[in-house]
């Protein structure tokens, strides 16, 4: 009689089962589910509001998708955009944003509107096709941003922007209207006012951080630079904008990329908005160190 066992008389090895279809969905939805009831949409969008890592913007965009009408977030994903660079998209966001928008959101979109032109314009080669295609445009955004009757303060940085873009026609009208209000003031009789603390005083601190940042480029030394740029940052950190203030420090670092008191005083910026990674990079720029890349900015 054979010797029988499992090595001469092996069973026949049963093929791994996976779950059903039906079951594997079943799982997945309790999964989201639960991860709905854990991380609800807008708390998790709350929490993530200071984070600008390429997980939180992918994460707003997916988001966007579901929810297209929602403007807050379509607006905080075109701010992401536009300090990535992708001015394109930026606008193209900008341009599906739903009806009834409150008077904070249509100022925000305006500005964003007009910087993202502007910034098209620096970028365009001065007298190309793209440059003159884009200076109508520019003026068109900064009419609606400004309104029939524009601020002196918004006209000396309108002056400013087109100077820097090198549309000398809108610099010198925006240079009339300028020259007209003060000589209208003078032959009033008014004192001459300081757009700066007219601004603090309506407590708008981002009107009178662009007062800084447009007379930067009338700066005569590196210190008076500086000075202005400080300024300007600080103002928007007293009006309790942190991550604003960064940004804008960023975005108007003209002829002080270099500057190591700018620098660290950028890092110390950096920590106060929460950003130890940009922080660190402008450490290693001011000790004269290769950064091994910049951050992706803030939101």
């Amino acid at each position: 009689m054979p010797w029988r066992s499992r090595v001469n008389n092996p069973h026949p090895l049963e093929r791994a089962r996976f779950l059903k279809p039906v079951t594997v969905l079943g799982v997945f939805c309790t999964f989201v589910a639960v991860l709905a009831l854990l991380f609800p949409e807008r708390s998790l969008l709350k929490s993530l509001d200071g984070k600008e890592d390429a997980a939180t913007i992918r994460y707003r965009e997916e988001i966007l998708r579901v929810r297209p009408n929602d403007a807050g977030l379509r607006i905080k994903v075109a701010e992401s955009l536009f300090r990535s660079g992708n001015y394109p998209k930026t606008l193209e966001t900008l341009k599906q944003l739903p009806a009834g928008l409150s008077t904070e959101q249509k100022r925000t979109v305006a500005e964003l509107r007009y910087n993202t032109f502007q910034n098209m314009l620096l970028g365009a080669g001065i007298g190309t096709p793209q440059w003159q295609s884009l200076k109508p445009r520019v003026r068109s955004a900064a009419m609606e941003l400004t309104g029939p009757n524009p601020s002196l303060w918004r006209l000396q940085q309108l002056a400013s922007d087109a100077r820097k873009a090198g549309d000398l026609d809108a610099w010198g009208k925006y240079q009339k209207e300028i020259a007209a209000r003060e000589a209208t003031a003078v032959t009033a009789g008014q004192p001459r006012q300081d757009p700066f603390t007219l601004a603090l005083a309506r407590r708008d601190y981002r009107a009178a951080a662009a007062i800084c940042f447009s007379g930067m480029h009338k700066a005569a030394t590196v210190q008076q630079r500086r000075g202005l740029f400080m300024k300007g940052v600080r103002t928007l950190q007293a009006g309790n904008l942190p991550l604003e203030a960064l940004r804008a420090g960023e975005q108007h670092l003209d002829g002080l990329s270099g500057d190591r008191s700018t620098l660290i005083f950028l890092t110390r910026v950096s920590l106060a908005a929460n950003q130890p990674q940009r922080a660190q990079y402008f450490v290693r720029k001011a000790l004269g160190m290769a950064p091994d890349h910049k951050p992706a900015d803030p939101s």
